[in-house]
């Protein structure tokens, strides 16, 4: 089995190239411009892959990690370039490569950044923003260009050392000492590790038969003011949780501009990763061991910075 991996310079990327090097398997990693690799793994200079006429070796899958990740002010363009032109190029040259599996890193965030009830593998999808929108069209048109053997990989929120988004502010903030109005946030929201990722994509790819979609997320949810005080643990400081009424931060999140970010801190989104369990998938930790760790490295690469 020889399988690229896209974005493998990219925080999740990096972690699924890692996975599948240490179980064995023949792995090409897939780089828009040269880049530092760890050692032993065989470099692939895609180049941009939006762009068309893309051509790829031999290969047996292929797993799409790369594209463009939340961040505002970004034209609808840009949106489609990075998440629906290249990912569509590349399932026509790996379909020309020969590739019979195509695994597409997705997001959960098809189905919003909040939902009532829990969100399953069948959920109808309900994008809130030109990010999901951008993914769920990729979905669309991905499927189109690579037919059988596609499988749709929907991470929710990635987390673990290192991880990029809102834990990092949290992170600045609680290192300060600075107080988080969210004691009054009642809220179930769901996380996956980076690497329980990197697990779950190596287990659907080596599957017997792989299914279609996957929700990628832990077992366990977890609260805005529970996560906040793992991370002050694990920095080794207490969490400052006053409980400041929600519709008075929903207001001030309002005239900032930020509401997407309130919906996220405040709001559920609880996922069922019932086909990944199925599939024999478990994480390795719990989640709030998780938060700490992240918190831990934060403080090690802060202080020696």
């Amino acid at each position: 089995m020889t399988v690229l991996v896209t974005g493998a310079t990219g925080y999740i990327g990096g972690a699924i190239l890692n996975c599948l090097r240490e179980a064995k398997v023949d792995v090409l990693a897939g780089v828009r411009a040269t880049s530092t690799l760890p050692a032993g793994a065989t470099v692939l200079l895609t180049g941009d892959l939006a762009e068309p006429g893309l051509k790829l070796p031999p290969m047996t899958a292929v797993i799409h990690a790369a594209g463009l990740g939340h961040r505002r002010g970004v034209p609808t363009a840009t949106w489609r370039r990075a998440n629906v032109d290249a990912a569509v190029n590349l399932a026509r040259a790996a379909r020309e490569a020969g590739a019979k599996r195509f695994i597409l890193i997705s997001t959960a965030h098809i189905h919003g950044r909040v939902h009532d009830g829990v969100v399953t593998d069948t959920t109808p999808p309900n994008p809130m923003d030109a990010y999901a929108e951008s993914k769920l069209q990729a979905e669309h048109d991905v499927a189109a260009a690579f037919g059988p053997g596609l499988c749709l990989v929907r991470p929710v929120a990635v987390i673990g050392p290192g991880c990029p988004g809102n834990i990092q502010l949290l992170l600045k903030l609680l290192a300060r000492g600075i107080p988080l109005p969210f004691g009054a946030v009642q809220n179930r929201r769901s996380f996956i590790e980076r690497d329980d990722l990197a697990q779950i994509v190596r287990t659907v790819l080596q599957a017997p038969v792989m299914p279609e979609s996957v929700l990628a997320a832990h077992w366990e949810t977890i609260s805005t003011p529970g996560l906040v005080q793992a991370l002050a643990q694990g920095l080794g400081t207490k969490a400052k949780l006053p409980a400041c009424p929600t519709h008075v931060l929903a207001t001030v999140a309002t005239v900032l501009g930020r509401s997407a970010m309130w919906q996220s801190l405040s709001g559920d989104f609880a996922a069922n990763p019932a086909v990944a369990r199925a599939l024999g998938w478990e994480p390795a930790a719990r989640l709030a061991e998780t938060f700490e760790a992240t918190a831990r490295y934060y403080n090690t690469t802060r202080q020696k910075a």
